[in-house]
């Protein structure tokens, strides 16, 4: 109602101008050089706005004529970032599923579209690195180190070539000037870490860890483990990580040096839902005990820390009280342990069991061999799933650290990492972002 009460009197003001001028038009007279112009002011405001309307035109046919490579231009990239955007979204899935060619393709594309090299060289890096072409990952390699922002990447990825080529000797060369220059950097100092460990080197594989600043999680167990393997003091290690047989076998080896059976078992007590290793069962029963009042004793606190796993799925426990009852010379208890696995899951260490307890009682009864004898379980190699008779911080095979586990252990498998996977772990926060020209 007000709006519509506006109008009405915008109305009322303009007609009574336009009446009044129309009643009064005035006269105008200009005299220019020699020239005499006569007209009212309704004429005289016609004329202005006809100079103006006709200024504005030219002014915006000019301007609209300038424009047109500035338009075009801005058109052009609006399709070409629609279209990157698309690309950047191909790329994410083909990183996902490790499809090589689209990484590629759209990384061409990306270029095309953004003019963006660093990124774009980035994935064509990766997509080399994916389908396992190293000379093509040398060349995009080559481009990355001539990308002033792109060096760290760059040496990153030469440190990644290196190792994939297994040339461990320019990787070391390599890593010890890139540690200097990235002290804190844990990526570099976990990989000169690793070539250290490749070469038994434990002591300069522990300090080169031990020496930064703040120790990621993922590194703490292969410093724990390199703890145990310089001879530091167990209980350092432990704290570092409980996660480790060895770090265990160690820590409960203390404890018995201190005399102190409770807190050693109170170790195995709270890693064996997680490890499942018999070798911590041999290590309490059998470091320097001393006759069979000894022995009794650690088997019943084995039988009090243990005895509620007994009825869980996995047959590590019953076969480990089985063993502790041998070790402390109750034969019967030892039987009925072994024989609460199922005969199609014994494998040679139930039977050698058996066989060990026969010749004790001499009741050939007491060995069952019938059924199906699987094989021992083994330390295994999470990375490349290579199997190890004893454990070793790290894989011969593959080259993998602080990756063999006991097979029987609940930890969770990381399967499938490759050098790929590792160079693009926590790549991102060095890369710049992209700029998209106009």
């Amino acid at each position: 109602m007000i709006k519509v009460l506006k109008l009405f009197l915008i109305l009322i003001f303009t007609s009574s101008v336009v009446v009044w001028l129309s009643e009064n038009p005035g006269k105008v007279e200009i005299f220019w050089e020699n020239y005499f112009f006569e007209t009212n002011l309704l004429g005289l405001l016609f004329i202005l706005v006809v100079v103006l309307l006709t200024i504005s035109i030219v002014i915006y046919t000019f301007t609209s004529i300038k424009n047109i490579p500035k338009n075009f231009r801005i058109k052009r990239n609006e399709k070409y970032l629609k279209l990157a955007n698309k690309s950047l979204d191909n790329i994410a899935d083909a990183l996902l599923t490790g499809d090589s060619s689209n990484i590629e393709k759209n990384s061409r594309m990306l270029k095309k579209y953004l003019k963006n090299d660093f990124f774009t060289t980035f994935m064509l890096f990766n997509s080399s690195l994916i389908k396992n072409d190293l000379n093509e990952s040398f060349k995009y390699l080559r481009v990355l180190e001539s990308i002033p922002r792109a060096l760290y990447v760059a040496e990153r990825g030469k440190i990644v070539l290196f190792l994939k080529n297994k040339n461990q000797k320019e990787a070391k060369v390599a890593l010890l000037n890139l540690c200097k220059k990235y002290p804190d950097d844990i990526w570099f100092n976990e990989k000169l870490s690793r070539i250290y460990a490749f070469e038994k080197n434990w002591k300069l594989a522990h300090d080169t860890i031990n020496n930064l600043k703040k120790i990621p999680d993922q590194l703490k167990n292969n410093l724990a483990n390199l703890k145990i393997l310089i001879g530091a003091e167990a209980l350092d290690a432990y704290k570092l990580c409980n996660q480790s047989v060895p770090v265990v076998n160690e820590t409960i080896k203390f404890y018995i040096d201190q005399q102190n059976l409770k807190k050693a078992v109170g170790v195995l007590s709270a890693t064996w839902s997680q490890l499942l290793c018999i070798d911590i069962i041999k290590t309490f029963m059998q470091y320097k005990a001393q006759g069979d009042k000894e022995a009794l004793k650690r088997y019943r606190l084995i039988v009090k820390a243990l005895k509620k796993h007994a009825n869980e799925k996995s047959n590590e426990t019953k076969l480990s009280l089985a063993f502790a009852s041998f070790e402390a010379k109750i034969w019967g208890e030892a039987q009925k342990y072994l024989d609460q696995i199922e005969k199609t899951e014994r494998d040679h260490r139930v039977i050698s069991l058996y066989k060990k307890i026969s010749e004790k009682t001499k009741e050939p009864q007491a060995f069952r061999d019938d059924g199906i004898i699987l094989p021992d379980p083994k330390w295994k190699c999470s990375t490349c799933n290579s199997e190890k008779k004893e454990w070793q911080l790290t894989c011969q095979n593959c080259s993998a650290f602080g990756q063999i586990i006991w097979s029987k252990s609940k930890f969770e498998k990381h399967t499938d990492i490759d050098f790929f996977k590792e160079f693009l772990q926590n790549p991102l926060r060095h890369l710049p972002q992209m700029k998209r020209e106009n």
